[in-house]
């Protein structure tokens, strides 16, 4: 696609020759990928592949040595992650062990913290104005969830719904923070088949706005039903990279997935 000026339209990010080394380990090498707003890469590979480590990099919980990440047209390499997430990348978790005992509803509205810093401060100033906002906010959330299929949990603390529903949660945040790029990790992980339909929705919600999507999954079914591109890792290393189907197929792929479940 071309924009008015019959130049293709400039990625939402950029990730070029990124490098990451843990003493004398090589977490990543060489990975390179760009993306559009609104479409979905998959990563995908063994454990140990380099697939979370790829996620914390882009979010500034770890810095690489070598290589470029540009993002919105923001050089993001060396960032703090709180500068990362206020430029519009959010992420899910593996675990969500420090919010355990927020309710949904709360968790869901710690994505609008950076949409909401200005009125923090004006709500210390003028309360009536600061009221009329969380009101709104917390209407907004109370749909999503609704959208979600998690408004049932809504005044639930996470600890105490099951493994699955918090995954949906997560995703919800992500979508509540109005961010540009999510980062999806492991979103289906210990999910039902009906959960994973939940998320699907979520997703599709995500995409819908325009979020562009990294999304890490090891159901197969899942990652080919959601995602336009594929970035194959192996001990760090990108085997492939292009369209799903066509990764899938590659030989480097299917001999490093041989006897596992990518």
């Amino acid at each position: 696609m071309s924009n008015l000026n019959g130049q293709a339209p400039r990625p939402l990010i950029e990730v070029r020759d990124l490098s990451l080394r843990f003493g004398g380990i090589n977490a990543l090498s060489g990975v390179s990928f760009n993306m559009s707003a609104g479409t979905i890469l998959g990563v995908i590979g063994p454990n140990g592949a380099g697939k979370t480590a790829l996620l914390n990099c882009v979010c500034g919980v770890y810095r690489p040595q070598e290589g470029s990440m540009v993002f919105a047209g923001h050089d993001i390499r060396g960032l703090r992650p709180e500068q990362i997430t206020a430029l519009g990348i959010s992420r899910t978790f593996q675990g969500m062990d420090h919010f355990s005992e927020f309710r949904v509803i709360d968790y869901v509205m710690v994505g609008r913290t950076f949409r909401l810093s200005r009125s923090a401060v004006l709500s210390a100033l003028r309360w009536p104005t600061a009221e009329r906002s969380e009101r709104r906010e917390r209407a907004e959330v109370t749909e999503l969830l609704a959208q979600c299929g998690l408004l049932e949990y809504a005044d639930e603390p996470l600890n105490e719904i099951p493994y699955g529903v918090q995954k949906q949660v997560d995703v919800a945040r992500v979508i509540a923070s109005g961010c540009k790029l999510g980062l999806l990790d492991e979103p289906t992980s210990g999910t039902t088949s009906s959960e994973r339909a939940i998320i699907s929705r979520s997703i599709e919600l995500l995409t819908q706005r325009g979020i562009a999507l990294i999304l890490i999954d090891h159901d197969v079914d899942f990652v080919t039903k959601h995602c336009d591109e594929l970035l194959a890792l192996g001990s760090g290393l990108p085997l492939a990279t292009g369209p799903t189907r066509n990764v899938l197929a590659d030989n480097k792929v299917r001999e490093a997935f041989l006897g596992l479940a990518v």
